[in-house]
């Protein structure tokens, strides 16, 4: 359930709106007046449906359940379920619909970042997001490495064949797997593929985080490993997966063709 600041609420309450409808990256916003006995009905909805009452008093009637709510009160509304709004008095009713995939439409490979410095703490809250990615028995067989020394940037850069973008970015993130944490568990099979396969999972996570905090990156797979890991001061049993620059995009490259459904999925 996404957290609604009530005092961001207020001063949004205090504002008189032409338009009812206000869109973000995350979710729909409707601001709804209504008089004392008007009402209205939420439809059906892939995703959660947020319900705040900022004046008044309404009545959410879903099924044969009804409640009653008054100002500052909060609802949510499972997914895929219709629910009429009475209003008992005069009232002023938010109504948010979740759109929580916005961030795998909206992320992009970004080759061109702004000179806007991001802070650690950023940095630091996106990649401790990302620490939510599944790995393989909870192995969690990974390393992050940071840095925004220009120089180790350079050699991040020319390591990884010249790609400019590594040395441009303010911040450069080196993810590497320890497939001897999986091999412990799964033997060969842990070491050659489930390690990967889990520090893949970590390095999407935090490009995906990245994007949910307003920050671009880019999936950087091409780089001698053995030169990458001596920058880093990684140890012989880690392996380099991915290096990702991350920063505000000075570019919104447009979404690249993708292959239709019925070109990848086989039912069996």
């Amino acid at each position: 359930m996404r957290r609604v600041s009530f005092e961001g609420l207020e001063r949004l309450s205090d504002f008189e709106v032409d338009v009812r409808l206000i869109h973000s990256k995350s979710s729909n916003i409707s601001l709804v007046n209504l008089n004392e006995g008007e009402s209205f009905e939420i439809e059906k909805s892939d995703f959660e449906v947020h319900v705040v009452v900022l004046s008044g008093e309404i009545e959410m009637i879903s099924g044969s359940i009804q409640d009653i709510f008054k100002a500052g009160c909060l609802a949510s509304i499972l997914p895929h379920q219709n629910v009429y709004i009475n209003s008992l008095k005069i009232s002023r009713v938010l109504v948010i619909r979740d759109n929580p995939v916005w961030v795998m439409r909206a992320r992009r490979s970004v080759r061109k970042f702004s000179s806007v410095p991001v802070s650690k703490d950023l940095i630091l809250k996106v990649i401790d997001n990302a620490r939510l990615a599944p790995s393989g028995g909870n192995i969690q067989p990974w390393k992050v490495y940071l840095t925004s020394d220009s120089e180790k940037k350079k050699l991040l850069s020319e390591f990884s064949f010249n790609q400019q973008h590594v040395s441009q970015a303010p911040w450069v993130l080196v993810i590497t797997a320890i497939p001897e944490e999986s091999e412990k568990e799964y033997g060969l099979r842990g070491r050659e593929l489930y390690s990967i396969q889990d520090t893949a999972n970590l390095a999407l996570y935090i490009m995906l985080s990245a994007k949910a905090f307003g920050l671009d990156s880019c999936w950087v797979g091409e780089f001698d490993e053995e030169k990458v890991r001596k920058v880093i001061s990684a140890p012989e049993n880690e392996r380099p997966v991915v290096i990702i620059p991350m920063g505000y995009g000075e570019e919104s490259p447009a979404a690249p063709e993708r292959k239709p459904l019925n070109e990848i999925l086989v039912e069996f």
